[in-house]
């Protein structure tokens, strides 16, 4: 038996049993999602599927479809609350995607490249769960898990095993191993089990295999995701005289320069764009100072120590509009990943206790910023007009971003242009 259903206005058959979710997919309508899989049953964890149906809110992977439903999925409305919560997953978890070797055939990248999410709006938690590195080849890295119980699924209803488990409540839920001593070594994972290969994310990883595939290779590289446009805020136009030109200033906090040489890759056309901009502080100059009003601060890497803050501020009093640039000054990045750790205790790791330290002691010296307890992206600091994601940005993002300021347009960058990584 079969009817059909209306999503967002389309037609679409189902079949007798199937889920909205179901009917969906066999029909081409991609509705967010990150737990469900066609071959496990539904357990609505995520919410991230959940659409309107008849008028109430509810999971569409575990809601049966019946003949004249009517669904709303690509609103506004839902979208805003599932960025919402692809936000809250990348702060809670370890998910930064330049170091994740899962990056291009992630789930919730994928998910988060899709719904236009740009920038994190809540603050970072690492929540410091334990790693499992005691299997021979596998890696188990519970901070980046997303509760979806697919490998609960996978090792029970395909691996007949039950290794998996969720365990504790709230920031201490965590995924357990179901082994006379918790750990993975004991439990009788094998490489070539569903469960070992069923993860959505970063959090079981096959071990001797990071970062071999090439671009081309990345699952949802392929798969072309990149098809919504980025919600930005409207920025403030700068008015200027025919010939007048905009001026620019740039800096890097704490982070690598990695967006600069990008900038720089631009190559030749640099050429055309020092005649419609001049540069303040920058280190393509080398000026160290911002010596007045500018009209476009470019910022990138994120907030490591006190110095960072006061220059931060600083270009925030002095430029109209300020845009953080990269994957550090968006979500703190790379220098972001020691935040589960006690800075006292790496800085007796480098200068005291370290392989080759011998009868050094930690610096004192007043004229040396201090290190502050974690690395923030700049929006905790100050406020942010515009977000260019990436590690590092292309230069072509720098170009079209650029010209589209000067000219008065708003930007309006293509998925092409943003990456997460």
């Amino acid at each position: 038996m079969t009817g059909r259903i209306r999503i967002d206005g389309q037609s679409i058959p189902y079949l007798e049993g199937q889920t909205v979710m179901q009917a969906a997919e066999d029909s081409g309508v991609h509705i967010p999602h990150l737990c469900y899989h066609p071959d496990y049953e539904a357990n609505g964890s995520c919410k991230m599927c959940t659409c309107k149906i008849n008028g109430r809110q509810v999971s569409s992977c575990t809601t049966k479809a019946a003949d004249g439903m009517v669904v709303e999925s690509n609103t506004e409305e839902l979208n805003s609350e599932r960025r919402a919560l692809a936000q809250m997953l990348f702060v809670e978890g370890n998910h930064h995607c330049p170091s994740c070797e899962h990056s291009g055939n992630c789930v919730l990248q994928s998910q988060a490249y899709r719904l236009g999410m740009t920038a994190l709006i809540f603050p970072d938690f690492t929540a410091g769960r334990a790693t499992d590195a005691t299997h021979p080849d596998i890696l188990l890295n519970r901070d980046r898990c997303i509760y979806c119980e697919l490998c609960v699924r996978a090792s029970r209803d395909t691996d007949g095993k039950d290794i998996f488990c969720i365990s504790g409540r709230s920031e201490n839920k965590a995924l357990a191993i179901n082994s006379d001593s918790g750990l993975l070594k004991d439990s009788g994972l094998s490489v070539d089990d569903a469960a070992a290969n069923v993860c959505p994310v970063g959090c079981i990883i096959k071990k001797h295999e990071g970062f071999t595939k090439p671009i081309g290779q990345r699952d949802y590289d392929a798969r072309h995701v990149h098809h919504n446009k980025v919600r930005q805020p409207r920025l403030p136009e700068l008015a200027k005289e025919p010939g007048e030109k905009v001026t620019v200033a740039t800096c890097s906090l704490a982070g690598c320069f990695g967006c600069h040489m990008s900038f720089l890759d631009i190559d030749e056309r640099i050429i055309e764009l020092v005649e419609k901009i001049q540069f303040d502080r920058s280190p393509i100059n080398d000026i160290k100072s911002i010596t007045g009003p500018v009209d476009i601060g470019l910022v990138e890497g994120g907030v490591c120590n006190t110095e960072n803050i006061e220059t931060l501020r600083e270009f925030r009093e002095n430029c109209k509009i300020l845009i953080a640039v990269g994957a550090c000054a968006m979500s703190g990045g790379v220098p972001a990943l020691r935040n589960g750790l006690d800075v006292r205790d790496l800085l007796e790791e480098s200068y005291i206790n370290g392989i080759g330290v011998t009868g050094a002691q930690i610096p004192t010296d007043d004229e040396l910023p201090h290190i502050l307890e974690k690395v923030s992206p700049i929006h905790e600091v100050v406020k942010v007009d515009f977000f260019l994601p990436g590690c590092p940005p292309p230069a072509e993002a720098f170009w079209h971003i650029l010209n589209d300021i000067i000219d008065g347009r708003q930007p309006d960058l293509p998925y092409d242009l943003l990456h997460f990584d």
